[in-house]
């Protein structure tokens, strides 16, 4: 596949002729979505569970509104019963930032038209964290 020693003009060729085929499509497509490049890849809801934390794969409220969620030195039970009294207060009012000794830090995402469709909650209580994502 054309080393250091020996390269020629045909493999840069034949390099930069594969880099198109995987870079054409992903214009394409993000120009058929009507979004830049950069807002394709950076403005997209991501569940991640981040290092150290535990997933908490049962955890859900709201009828299934919230979900993902994982806890950092706090247990997935408690991490259950958090949500749902979020879910309770979220549905008189708008989303809390505060709750049970909790702050939390609310990340939104919005489609084209600027309505809300996915929320990422972060909520830290001294050493204890539970993140949530809320999806429509």
């Amino acid at each position: 596949m054309g080393g250091v020693e020996g390269g020629s003009c045909g493999d840069d060729q034949e390099t930069l002729i594969g880099m198109r085929l995987h870079v054409v499509p992903v214009l394409l497509v993000t120009g058929a979505l009507g979004l830049p490049p950069s807002a394709a890849a950076v403005d997209r809801p991501h569940y991640d569970v981040p290092p150290g934390f535990t997933r908490c794969a049962g955890a859900t409220a709201a009828g299934g509104f919230f979900k993902w969620a994982s806890e950092e030195r706090t247990t997935c039970h408690a991490a259950s019963a958090f949500m749902a009294r979020y879910a309770g207060v979220a549905s008189d009012g708008p989303m809390p930032r505060h709750l049970d000794g909790y702050r939390c830090d609310i990340r939104y995402w919005r489609n084209a038209d600027g309505d809300i469709y996915a929320s990422r909650h972060a909520c830290r209580r001294g050493a204890r964290a539970i993140r949530f994502y809320g999806m429509v």
